[in-house]
């Protein structure tokens, strides 16, 4: 068969593979990591690359105009290496590397990862470090090494803690080398006590902690100091898994394959851990201090993670592994902690409500309440939850990745340079803001909420989302009838940004999707939205999604926006009280135990609410009676 010489330009990537290999997997190989929401099956059309020379053949596929062909331009999953060849990576085709990926405006990092914990935790975190000065043993002290080290450690109230044969192999050589003066890190958990280090000397203002927020799109990590419970640092990547699909779907179909799981899950390990060097190396922490991680994630994350096979959770009855998990060893997840250090992971419900899920509902205090709250997290997967102190049910509504601008023919994630909302005035002149405040080169999922609704005010879309020609920004494009959002004159990329028929239709189909969902769950306990008194918005879309809009396309129930509240990064702010309070861990697993699953796939009024929502902004004038009067 024999071998190819990749290049990849312009970072100039050099890598060998077998003659036949796709571009797509070379360039992972490479370590260069492509847009791919379709897992590489040649169907979202978003791995483009320029061939500059040598020998390849590619499939044809639809997502290649005839002008791009003309100008090399083929998708990298569908094209083959079968001599040396070389490369470009379009801009729009590679996904950022590394953290601190641009995904917010300047000063709203706090909006985004800030959350607070809620008051009348107990801090109590899963490890905590004690000096210990010892008396040197004697003819009259001759107590065993361990036996000394217990012995001091029961004036702070730990008893007879267990530990490793591991440590006490190296325990007679540490004591002495300091002089019998040294800092025992202990982990606490479930109700046991246990030594996991001594270290010489003094080390016991230098405990770390990590929250994680094991993203399907990124992932978010803090640095925790657990002498006081102030956050060190927040550093945020794209989960590198997103070149073999955007959606969970994708990746659980791509990780049934033995060397599918492994790859997903080093893919997974490999983002967060250069996400922990990078925090790590800014706040000048060793990775020996950092003694303990709390991971929040949707279930199939958290499978991939740990490296469990994920297929049953797609298959009836949908079932994941386990709900509740184990405290972990972070070094056989391969978390690049203190070897020793523990990992947890908050419970989830099912396998389309997780940990992120519970973690939600932990920060805003539903399950407190007395009167009726609900949390709605908008993704790929829209997870919504009702209830109060009594009750609490759940369900996931399956929305496809349009929301996370996937899907859609300009689509891109929430970063530097994506159009996040929308204003159009007299059916032509338009308006628009810029993550990053550079010129635009694609649509985020809110800036898709905002045009969408846009377009309904000016009558440039009817309610079933057909667009008019009542603007001469409408227009006859290659997939179809479309609406020029900025014209190439105003964009980074020089091409126009335009939202298509095609794209107008998958947004409403997502919505369809999680306001079916939210219309479910409240038919199902037989109440109506009046009688919910909060909506806690979570996941990072919800920073700049606009209510109103939202409320016009029929996202969001029409109720008075100050019932709206904006809550950020819920996964986050959850690992972090899971990793800081006991009383935090207690109580992720009551709400777990306590919250009811509600599989709308077999619930029959799903796909009537479901159709209902497919119009702009609902076929129901009574659910949406604000927009109607007024258009």
């Amino acid at each position: 068969m024999g071998e190819c010489e990749v290049v990849f330009f312009p970072d100039e990537k050099k890598v060998k593979v077998p003659s036949g290999t796709d571009l797509l997997s070379a360039a992972l190989k490479a370590g260069i990591f492509l847009a791919s929401s379709c897992g590489g099956k040649g169907i979202c059309g978003r791995c483009k690359v320029k061939i500059i020379s040598g020998q390849f053949s590619a499939e044809p596929t639809g997502k290649i105009s005839a002008e791009e062909k003309k100008n090399n331009i083929y998708l990298a999953c569908r094209t083959f290496a079968r001599g040396d060849i070389r490369v470009q990576i379009l801009p729009q085709a590679k996904l950022p590397e590394g953290s601190s990926v641009v995904l917010f405006e300047k000063g709203e990092e706090l909006k985004l990862f800030e959350v607070p914990v809620p008051e009348g935790f107990s801090f109590s975190p899963p490890t905590k470090k004690i000096f210990l000065s010892l008396p040197e043993p004697s003819l009259q002290d001759s107590v065993s090494d361990l036996e000394r080290l217990n012995r001091a450690l029961r004036g702070y109230g730990i008893k007879n803690p267990d530990v490793d044969l591991h440590l006490i192999r190296k325990l007679p050589q540490i004591l002495r080398e300091s002089n019998w003066n040294v800092t025992v890190t202990i982990a606490l958990f479930n109700g046991q006590k246990k030594i996991i280090a001594v270290e010489p000397g003094d080390t016991s203002n230098r405990n770390f902690g990590l929250a994680i927020d094991v993203g399907t799109t990124t992932i978010v990590v803090s640095l925790i100091d657990l002498k006081d419970g102030k956050t060190v640092g927040t550093e945020i990547s794209f989960n590198r898994q997103a070149t073999h699909g955007d959606d969970i779907i994708s990746r659980i179909v791509y990780a049934e394959d033995k060397e599918g799981l492994e790859q997903m899950h080093h893919l997974v390990v490999g983002t967060i851990n250069e996400v922990i060097n990078t925090l790590a190396y800014k706040n000048n922490v060793r990775h020996n201090e950092i003694t303990a991680g709390v991971c929040s994630g949707n279930m199939t994350m958290i499978h991939l993670l740990l490296k469990i096979d994920p297929s049953f959770l797609r298959r009836e009855p949908y079932t994941p592994a386990l709900n509740f998990f184990p405290v972990l060893n972070a070094a056989e997840v391969g978390i690049r902690i203190n070897p020793a250090g523990l990992l947890h992971v908050v419970s989830g419900v099912s396998s389309y409500v997780g940990g992120d899920i519970t973690s939600g509902v932990l920060i805003t205090g539903i399950f407190q309440q007395k009167n009726l709250q609900m949390l709605i997290d908008v993704g790929t997967n829209g997870e919504i939850v009702l209830g109060n102190k009594d009750w609490l049910i759940c369900c996931s509504a399956s929305a496809g990745p349009a929301f996370e601008g996937s899907g859609v023919k300009d689509g891109m994630r929430a970063v530097s340079g994506a159009i996040r909302s929308f204003n159009l005035f007299d059916s032509e002149k338009a308006s628009y803001g810029v993550i990053g405040e550079v010129a635009p080169v694609g649509i985020c999922g809110s800036g898709y909420i905002e045009i969408v609704a846009e377009l309904f005010y000016a009558g440039i879309i009817d309610r079933s989302g057909s667009l008019l020609e009542k603007s001469s920004r409408v227009r006859s494009g290659p997939d179809g009838m479309e609406f020029v959002v900025a014209y190439g004159s105003e964009t980074g990329h020089g091409r126009d940004i335009v939202i298509t028929q095609i794209d107008i239709e998958n947004l409403l189909r997502a919505k369809a999707a999680i306001f079916a969902g939210i219309r479910s769950l409240v038919g199902k306990m037989g109440i109506r939205f009046s009688e919910i008194q909060r909506f806690y918005i979570g996941g990072g879309f919800g920073n700049y999604l606009n209510i109103e809009k939202s409320i016009a396309i029929g996202l969001l129930p029409d109720l008075a926006i100050e019932k709206f509240v904006f809550m950020g990064n819920t996964s986050l702010a959850g690992a972090k009280a899971f990793l800081m309070s006991a009383d935090a861990r207690s109580l992720a697993e009551e709400i777990t135990r306590k919250m009811t699953y509600l599989e709308l796939s077999r619930e029959n009024s799903y796909m009537e609410e479901y159709l209902s929502a497919l119009f702009v902004p609902h076929t129901s004038e009574e659910l949406f009676p604000s927009i109607f009067k007024e258009h």
